[in-house]
Formats: C-alpha cells, structure tokens, sequence
C-alpha cells in the first residue's frame, strides 16, 4: 500500500511544471537579460567616458618623441686643410713642406634626438568647463532614460502576462465553446434527419462550430505571439504558458482610479516626470553648447603654456658618456595665444545653430508635456469605458445564465429542446469570452497609467501629495 502511494505522488510531481516564474523572477531576468537594457547600460559607459575626457582637458598634454639613427656613411666626413691652402688664402707664400690640420673629426654613425613637450591650457573662457558641464547633462540623461526604459519594459511585461492570463482563462471557454457547438451540430443534423430540422439551421449550427474553431486557432496564435514577447522581455527561452505564476490583481485599476483625472495628468506632466527631465537636460546641453559656441568667437584667444625639452647627438642620453658636452640638449618655455580670426562665418552659423537647437529643445519639451497629457487622458478613458464595459458585460452573462436556466427547465416539461439548451449555454459562453477579452484591455490601460503617472502601486500617493506634487 505504502509503495503505491509513493507511486502515485511520485507520478503527480511529474506532471508538474519544474518552476514557475513569478512576476519578480521575471523582471530580474529582464534587467540581466533583456538587450533594450544592455544597450542602454553601454550608452551610459559611453556618456560617461565622455565626461572624462572633457575632464581631461584641464590636465596638459605630454608629448614623447625618442629617435634613434644609425648611418654606416655618414653625411659628413673628416673636414681637413693644409696649412699651404691657408697660407695661400692669406697672400703669403707656401712652405716648402705642408702638413694638413683636421678642422672637425667628421660625423659618427649614430645619431639619437630626444624631445618631451608639455602643454597646459591656461585660459579658454569657460570652453572646458562649459564641456564638461554639457556632457555631464547627456550623461544624467542616458541614466534617466535607461531607468524610464526599464519602467516600460516592466509595464509592457505586466501588460503582456495580464493578457496571457486572460487568454489562457479564454481557452478554456473557448473549448467549452467549441465542445457545446460540436453538441449543436450533432443534434441539429438528427433533426435534420428526422425532418424536425432546417438543413439551413444545420449550417448555421456548422458555422457556428466552425467559427468556434477559428477563433481557437487565433488565440492560440496570439497566445505563442505573447509567450515569444515574454521570452524576448526576459532572455529566458523556457518560458511557457504553464510555468509562469502571475494573475493580475483588479484591486490596482480601484486604486488607480480612486485618482481623478487631472490629478494623473499633473503628475505625468510635471517637471519631475522622466520624459520631461530629459528633455530639460537636452535644453540645458544646448545652453552649455551656446556658450562654448560664444567663446571660440573671433578674436578671443586661448592661452596655453608649453615647456619643451630636446636634445639631438651623437651620444644616447644619460647612458654613454660626454652625451651633454657639447651642449646639444635645448629647454624653452612659451605663452602661446591662438584665435581665429576669420573662417567664412562658420563661428556665427555654430552661434545660430545653437540658438536653434535650444529652440528645438524648448519645443520638444512643450510637445511631451502634449503627449503626456494626450497619453494620460486617452487611457484613462479608455480604463473608464473598459470597466463600464466589463460591468455591461457582466449583466449580459447575468441574463444569459437565466435564459440557460429558463431553456433547461422548458425542455424539462417539454416545452424546449436540447438544441435550444445547446444554443443558449453558446451564447453564454460568448459573453463570457468578451468579458475576459474586455479584462485583457482594461489591464492595458491601467498599467499604462501607472506608467505614466509614476504612482507605485506598493506605495501609492494620496490625492493631495499627487496634487502637491
């Protein structure tokens, strides 16, 4: 007896899923995994080596340059004169026997130079400053829009595990669906057969069965569409229909809208929200742009200082000896100021471009507090008239469960047939897959609010911090 009931256990463990994926496994695998996060992450990387090498403008530039020469003919032999040449040159008479006196021992076959520069800005008006500033701006900005990303990663995920939660609800009244107008078909051809039938209710009874069946197929269509979205969201290639645990909670879409309106468009409208900081940042970018454009204008100079050592011999430097004796090393010390003057008016169209971009700037932000508030708006609509729906809806299942009951207690007395019952429990089932179907959208809108608003749905706002805010 005892080995059976292990039998039995172990063979109900098997048809088990292994795991299920909760919600929050699933969001943990889409911050490791998912490639719209990885890129932004490495758009951050970027933004901020940006922002080093500004910084790096502050700090001089060092220059090395080492040379070495070997010439096996060197360029310039022994330089020798005889003493008779000298005396000729003179006015004066040879000697009878001359003798040659070496001016210069000639050039050796090596040859090494060596110079090390070092330059440092001194004044630039601001041009490095205002660059580290405007691509600390860009860098705050990719950060703000890799967290915004991942908010909607997060919402479309709820979105789309909400509808995998409705659709799977409706597969099963579609197979009830499908089962019951299988049932009709069958009945309505042994009417048929008997004579108590229409041939043209037959096919009405076909095409409801076989309409049915289409409408499976397409579910199960949007069903894998959905599942592949998840996989995508998350990078988990196992993801199935029957090992993620999620079932939407209807008490978010009371709390949601226990907000007004106008509190929800207030709050994804202001300056706080993540849309509208970026577009802040990219206006304030172009100011830091405007000003750096205003300092390289004609005439202004930049000033540097350059210190600058060589040296250029025969002997390799502070290794072989007498390297410095002949004094071939140099330092020099110089203030350098450099302007431009004139280019063709490029400097005043950088002037205008800038200008323009803050204008651009100032432009989008008023088009995304529009689109915001458009958004907000549109779903809570939508939400409002997906509830007063699903209530419609409710009341019609209501009344067809009643006339399921009614067909029932008429074929009990004979007053009905079962092809009335069949027809009426088909009804029923079609109201109760547009009510789920209904369900579906609603949680759509709903996170789309939350998104939009920034309400937290662990630690949500009371109406006056939501006005306040």
């Amino acid at each position: 007896m005892r080995k059976l009931v292990w039998a039995i256990i172990v063979a109900f463990l098997s048809i088990l899923p292994l795991s299920a994926y909760s919600f929050d496994d699933l969001v943990s695998a889409m911050r490791v995994n998912n490639t719209d996060l990885r890129k932004a992450d490495e758009s951050i990387v970027q933004s901020s080596l940006d922002v080093k090498d500004a910084k790096a403008a502050y700090q001089p530039t060092i220059d090395l340059t080492l040379t070495g020469t070997y010439m096996p003919n060197p360029l310039i032999d022994d330089v020798i004169i005889n003493t008779n040449d000298i005396l000729t040159q003179i006015g004066r008479p040879p000697l009878p026997q001359g003798y040659d006196i070496k001016l210069y021992d000639g050039m050796e076959s090596t040859y090494y130079n060596a110079s090390i520069s070092l330059t440092q800005p001194l004044i630039t008006w601001g041009k490095i400053t205002n660059s580290v500033k405007l691509y600390e701006e860009i860098e705050s900005a990719m950060r703000i829009q890799r967290s915004d990303k991942e908010k909607q990663l997060i919402v479309e995920l709820k979105a789309r595990l909400a509808a995998l939660y409705y659709i799977t609800e409706a597969e099963s009244y579609l197979d009830q669906l499908i089962d019951t107008a299988s049932s009709l078909v069958d009945i309505s051809r042994s009417g048929e057969e008997e004579g108590a039938v229409l041939s043209s209710d037959v096919i009405d009874a076909e095409i409801q069965a076989k309409q049915a069946e289409i409408s499976k197929k397409e579910l199960e269509s949007e069903k894998e569409n959905l599942l592949q979205a998840i996989r995508t969201l998350t990078g988990l290639d196992d993801v199935t229909g029957d090992n993620i645990a999620y079932v939407p909670d209807e008490g978010e879409i009371d709390m949601i809208m226990s907000y007004p309106m106008d509190t929800l468009v207030d709050l994804a409208t202001s300056p706080s929200s993540p849309s509208l900081v970026m577009a802040s940042k990219a206006t304030s970018a172009a100011e830091y742009g405007k000003k750096i454009a205003n300092a390289s204008m004609y005439g202004i100079p930049d000033i540097a200082l350059q210190l600058s050592a060589s040296y250029g011999g025969p002997r390799f430097p502070f290794i072989e000896k007498n390297w410095s004796g002949k004094d071939d090393w140099n330092l020099m010390i110089t203030v350098a100021f450099k302007t431009t003057l004139w280019d063709g008016g490029k400097i005043l169209n950088n002037v205008k471009r800038m200008n323009s971009q803050i204008e651009s700037s100032k432009i989008d932000y008023d088009a995304a507090v529009n689109a915001l508030e458009s958004a907000v708006v549109d779903a809570y609509s939508n939400l409002d008239l997906s509830l007063s729906k699903c209530d419609y809806q409710t009341l019609r299942i209501e009344n067809e469960k009643r006339k399921v009951e009614d067909e029932k207690m008429k074929r009990d007395i004979g007053a009905s047939s079962d092809s009335s019952v069949l027809t009426a429990e088909l009804s029923l089932l079609e109201e109760e897959l547009a009510l789920v179907s209904e369900k579906a959208t609603m949680f759509q809108n709903c996170y789309m609010l939350y998104y939009l608003s920034g309400i937290d749905t662990e630690n949500p706002l009371s109406i006056t911090d939501g006005m306040a805010e």
